[in-house]
């Protein structure tokens, strides 16, 4: 517990977002960005993370420079940016993720973002690995020029699984500007103990932690159990303290993530929800 004063906590953009969920009915949270701003401030976090829908949302009314203005003015020291995927698949998905891509690398130059989150496509995308290389350099290139970081986020059920693919291609590039983000959600759903997962990962490579929690067992679909059942941390059956240590183990030292998102923390008032996982999370710290 002697860590937990120095432990800051980002309030990451589906834990803020409000009653909107990824993939079903477009992404802009319904709560306005100044609202936003002042619920995650005044909830115990020291950062914010916002989704690329809400950042074209302020693109094209008040701008990034307002933004960042305002995300300063309330004493907010982090922002990251999401979420970036098919970054190295062709055809039409590429299309939309250089698109993509290229508002999130705008937002995080303006914003002076710490990183842009990056997942991993989806189970039976194409993974040959030059190419996953080649492309993955290239998006760390771009992220350096930016003054940003990729936070590449390998979650169940991706293309790539941690400790076989995203691990070793993240160690082989070496690249100051490209790390890994860890959550316990997507190390229990894959089934990898926390120790085995992280045994011997350098600190260099953990770009972003976020902390969230469930049930034992997969509920339904994986995609929804992901969006629809995350529980506050330390609430559900992952045991998340284990996961603090390990990470900790790691040398991972900087702030931690907070990601929930469920059917019944879309139905609460944002402040509310913001100040129970805030909560929630300190203890585990």
């Amino acid at each position: 517990m002697d860590d937990a004063p120095r432990s800051e906590l980002i309030a990451t953009s589906w834990t803020s977002a409000g009653d909107v969920r990824p993939g079903r009915g477009g992404g802009v949270s319904p709560v306005p960005i100044d609202d936003r701003i002042t619920a995650v401030a005044t909830s115990g976090y020291q950062g914010i993370g916002l989704g690329a829908d809400d950042l074209q949302q302020v693109e094209r009314t008040i701008g990034f420079a307002a933004l960042r203005d305002r995300i300063r003015a309330a004493g907010l020291r982090h922002v990251e940016v999401e979420f970036l995927d098919a970054w190295w698949i062709d055809g039409p998905r590429r299309r939309e993720s250089d698109a993509v891509r290229d508002g999130l690398l705008r937002a995080a130059a303006a914003l002076g973002a710490r990183h842009v989150k990056v997942g991993c496509g989806a189970f039976g995308d194409p993974r040959e690995h030059g190419r996953l290389r080649r492309e993955l350099r290239l998006l760390a290139d771009r992220a350096a020029d930016a003054g940003t970081r990729i936070a590449l986020e390998p979650g169940a059920g991706s293309a790539l699984d941690l400790t076989g693919e995203a691990i070793p291609l993240v160690a082989e590039l070496d690249h100051p500007a490209l790390g890994l983000m860890l959550d316990p959600w997507h190390l229990v759903r894959a089934g990898l103990p926390y120790d085995q997962a992280l045994d011997g990962l350098p600190a260099r490579s953990i770009a972003a932690v976020e902390l969230s929690d469930g049930a034992a067992a997969c509920e339904g679909t994986l995609f929804d159990d992901t969006f629809d059942r995350r529980l506050p941390p330390g609430e559900g059956d992952f045991d998340v303290p284990a996961f603090v240590a390990a990470v900790r183990r790691a040398g991972f030292d900087g702030p931690w993530g907070v990601e929930v998102m469920s059917e019944d923390t879309r139905r609460r008032p944002v402040q509310d929800v913001l100040g129970m996982c805030a909560r929630a999370a300190r203890a585990c710290l």
